[in-house]
């Protein structure tokens, strides 16, 4: 899924929004928790990581079954890598190397409530996030890529610039709840290969993202 895709089935998504009569609007602040990690060729992860997520949601009901669900938050994310640190004429010595860092997220989703007498529905659409990160750039004996040799391995400190920059991609979950609060839990999958984001590498790892996603939204009215 690309830019003009994702721009593409945000733009049907608002006509389809506007071309239905609104029934009511609702703002409000979400918070909550997020549990993210990464998948690459590179390295493995020993853990991913658990933070905070804290912003704002709005939300437009369409009729008794469809509501139409905006959110704009920030997220920490990342996860934990593991590295090796080579020594000379020994067996490597196996550490960690944490590649964290924060987004700001819009997420857009379309809701489905199969029965008007239960609150719950379920949620499709996508996020686009910016992402920035503090890495530290010292730490230059940690090595990925590869665990056993250090002539085909890669600094852990070289892909720090992989989490500046953009991802989007699909979005599912389920939400309960009505009135003024809403319980969301939600899988995103990032499909932007953040590996792109590099200059001078050799092109051809992937590195990707993916996060599950618990939080409560508090709505105004």
């Amino acid at each position: 899924m690309n830019v003009r895709s994702f721009l593409s089935a945000a733009i049907l998504a608002t006509l389809f929004v506007s071309s239905v009569s609104a029934q009511r609007y609702q703002m409000g602040f979400t918070t909550g928790s997020n549990y993210s990690s990464l998948q690459s060729d590179l390295f493995t992860t020993s853990s991913g990581r658990l933070s905070g997520a804290i912003g704002c949601s709005f939300l437009i009901g369409l009729g008794e079954k469809f509501e139409f669900n905006q959110e704009i938050l920030f997220v920490q994310k990342g996860a934990t890598a593991k590295a090796v640190y080579f020594r000379p004429e020994q067996a490597p010595d196996v550490r960690t190397y944490q590649f964290f860092y924060n987004s700001f997220e819009a997420g857009m989703f379309l809701g489905f409530q199969p029965s008007v007498t239960v609150p719950i529905r379920l949620q499709a659409g996508g996020f686009f996030g910016t992402h920035f990160h503090n890495l530290d750039r010292s730490e230059r004996d940690s090595y990925v890529g590869n665990y056993e040799t250090i002539n085909s391995a890669t600094r852990a400190a070289d892909l720090n610039d992989a989490f500046s920059g953009v991802d989007y991609g699909p979005a599912v979950g389920i939400s309960a709840g009505e009135g003024r609060f809403r319980a969301n839990a939600r899988y995103y999958y990032g499909a932007r290969n953040l590996y792109n984001n590099l200059d001078f590498v050799k092109a051809g790892h992937s590195i990707r993202t993916n996060s599950i996603r618990l939080t409560l939204t508090y709505f105004l009215k």
